[in-house]
């Protein structure tokens, strides 16, 4: 094969490629496959971040929960009973006399012993210091007492003046039975006005209205003592 022919062939060869490229790149040639783009996954979901309580110091302690308060406990009345008694300012107000003198009050049968009670059933302390404008005087007796000499609720006692007593001139013994035991003495605020009124010719009677180791007597004139002692109404008789 001369030189000639073989340029031919080469310069055939290289038409015929540069033919099918542009055949490849013209308006409806065979189409040209895209590049295939990866989808990227989405990022994992993430956690949404927990509050953290703040860190207590090592030297610092956790308050406890407050307890709950309970109600503060019931008291008891002032002679140690369960019953209420009417207020002083009170009791100066309703012990008023009545047409015969008399105070409206009666000893009634209560938790203590006896009390004194007005028409309405409210209680007065008997020792009431506004009693003493009626000649009532109520105290717990004081000094000694003989150990075999019992008390009980609504006892009669007696009392005498002992103005030769060294301690207290105005000293009033309180005596029970037959033959008479000396068991204490009236208290000296009460017995300043109970001497007086012995020293003076009066008399008193009184009456045990709670039996304790130490009794309370309530001392008056025999009238007014009768009187508190009556019977309530359709009652057979006295409390004691």
């Amino acid at each position: 094969m001369g030189i000639f022919t073989r340029l031919k062939m080469i310069v055939a060869g290289f038409g015929a490629s540069k033919r099918q490229s542009a055949l490849q790149g013209a308006p409806g040639g065979p189409p040209q496959q895209a590049p295939v783009l990866q989808e990227a996954s989405p990022p994992e979901a993430q956690e949404a971040p927990q509050a953290v309580p703040p860190l207590i110091a090592m030297n610092q302690s956790v308050p406890a929960a407050e307890p709950e308060r309970s109600a503060p406990p019931a008291e008891a009345d002032a002679t140690g009973g369960v019953q209420e008694y009417i207020s002083a300012d009170e009791a100066k107000r309703e012990l008023v006399a009545g047409e015969d003198g008399m105070p409206p009050l009666r000893l009634v049968s209560s938790v203590n012993g006896l009390d004194l009670a007005l028409p309405d059933g409210r209680l007065v302390d008997y020792r009431t210091l506004a009693l003493r404008h009626f000649t009532i005087f109520g105290f717990r007796v004081t000094g000694g007492k003989d150990p075999q000499v019992t008390f009980r609720t609504g006892q009669q006692v007696r009392v005498q003046r002992e103005q030769d007593n060294p301690q207290d001139p105005q000293a009033v013994a309180v005596m029970v039975g037959r033959p008479a035991v000396t068991i204490g003495y009236v208290n000296k605020q009460r017995a300043k006005w109970a001497s007086a009124l012995l020293d003076n010719g009066s008399k008193l009677q009184g009456v045990v209205i709670q039996a304790k180791s130490s009794p309370s007597v309530l001392l008056a004139t025999p009238e007014v003592l009768a009187h508190l002692r009556r019977p309530a109404d359709g009652a057979g008789q006295t409390p004691g």
